[in-house]
């Protein structure tokens, strides 16, 4: 049911992509749902991204290209949503693309299920190959998948609540979208409308001592959920989002340091141990896959030198 009402807004930040700029943007003019507007914001490339960008364009008056100085990529986000007029708003990273019905599918859920966010499920294109990541409804809450590319929000979520994405600082979507999927409804798009574009230097799977800021975004979430009064209903999940992306995320993307050794494990264990002193407790471990549930057991006894054996071993497996 494509009514093409209301006016969506599209955010595509870009900073060299002149090699992926073109299937994003076209996979954008392809949509089946027309009354949009694109804010297309080069964050200063210095390639040819801006030529691409204007030729593929060309005449389109829903799109709208704007060239600032280099902030990075929430700054670019905040940047297009400040100017953003829709009544819904979705992000789409440069280097990723969408299926022709991708805007259609998601306004259409939002409205058939009164809700204010709508998320898809997500295709993860590799070079020979692409995987599938099913998102359950039951889980979103445990911001497993935090990423704000794959939904479409009501945009008055950011102004009414006046978040922004964390300038200069990683993690951004985890820092940013469960501050809204937490505390509002949201409904489900059983297909794969997303294709997300595995990008082997992503922060995924490189090592830099800024994995560490992760620290300080799940802080910062805790506090904005204490602040909203909900702290005591939400703890579990915090405590969750504590062991999914620091215990596993944090000391898989510490294990790509050359220097990987079992005291930054015993680092990363304890700084949650200190918030949360009987996380292995915690009721939603028993959804993760086994191997995680595994690795988590390793990790309550102190079998460091087990887990450091293990990410070398298998490592490269994790998806996360």
């Amino acid at each position: 049911m494509n009514r093409n009402i209301d006016l969506i807004s599209i955010i595509v930040p870009c900073y060299n992509m002149e090699n992926f700029i073109e299937k994003c943007i076209k996979s954008i003019l392809a949509q089946t749902y027309k009354n949009i507007e694109v804010l297309v914001i080069d964050d200063g490339s210095t390639d040819n991204t801006k030529y691409k960008i204007k030729k593929i364009i060309q005449n389109d008056k829903r799109f709208l290209y704007y060239f600032k100085e280099n902030g990075g990529l929430s700054d670019a986000r905040n940047f297009g949503l400040k100017r953003a007029h829709g009544k819904y708003i979705c992000f789409i990273d440069s280097d990723d693309y969408i299926e022709k019905n991708y805007i259609e599918e998601m306004y259409n859920s939002i409205i058939e299920n009164d809700s204010d966010i709508a998320i898809c499920d997500i295709k993860r294109i590799y070079d020979d190959h692409y995987t599938i990541d099913s998102i359950n409804e039951n889980k979103v809450n445990l911001c497993m998948h935090p990423a704000a590319w794959n939904k479409m929000f009501k945009t008055e979520l950011f102004l009414d609540n006046d978040i922004i994405f964390p300038k200069g600082k990683w993690y951004e979507d985890l820092g940013t979208t469960p501050k809204l999927t937490m505390l509002y409804k949201y409904s489900i798009v059983k297909e794969p409308l997303y294709n997300y574009v595995q990008n082997s230097s992503s922060i995924m799977h490189t090592y830099s001592d800024r994995i560490f800021e992760i620290y300080d975004t799940v802080e910062n979430l805790e506090k904005y959920i204490k602040d909203k009064n909900v702290y005591t209903e939400k703890k579990d999940v915090l405590e969750f989002i504590n062991i999914y992306h620091i215990l596993i995320g944090t000391i898989y993307r510490a294990s790509f340091n050359k220097n990987f050794n079992i005291t930054m494990i015993k680092k990363i264990v304890n700084y949650v141990v200190n918030k949360y002193p009987y996380w292995f407790k915690n009721k939603y471990i028993k959804s993760l896959p086994i191997f995680y549930r595994l690795f988590l057991m390793a990790l309550k006894y102190k079998l460091y030198r087990l887990v450091y054996v293990c990410i070398k071993m298998f490592g490269k497996k994790i998806q996360l």
